[in-house]
């Protein structure tokens, strides 16, 4: 019987020698070790076609992706982001500043109309 490791090895070899036009991986680093992982990361580097995956380690995703998509639960949309995880992460920082900075002229420009009905109004 194989390792977890193992396994996922024979997995993965499995997928990677077909060269599907689309490969779909859900956690491709679980049960690697460190030299299995940097194996991957280089050999997906180089993958020609689309990838598509799913994965907690910041460091591959950093190494692998080019591109970044979340799905957005609140407005139940995909947003497609460039670059890898840290630009991900500094986009999303960015966004979230800009959107507060409007949110926080938006509710000033509501407290001056009210302001000015208590005044001018009825």
């Amino acid at each position: 019987e194989f390792s977890g490791g193992w396994r996922m090895r024979v997995a993965l070899a499995r997928a990677l020698f077909l060269q599907p036009e689309f490969l779909c991986l859900d956690e491709p680093t679980n049960h690697l070790d460190m030299d299995a992982v940097l194996w991957l990361e280089e050999y997906l580097c180089n993958w020609d076609k689309i990838l598509f995956f799913v994965c907690h380690s910041q460091d591959f995703m950093n190494n692998v992706c080019t591109h970044i998509v979340r799905l957005d639960m609140t407005y139940k949309k995909l947003r497609y982001y460039s670059g890898n995880y840290d630009t991900y992460v500094q986009t999303r920082r960015d966004q979230d500043t800009v959107q507060m900075r409007q949110y926080d002229a938006e509710q000033r420009d509501i407290s001056e109309i009210k302001d000015f009905i208590s005044r001018f109004g009825h």
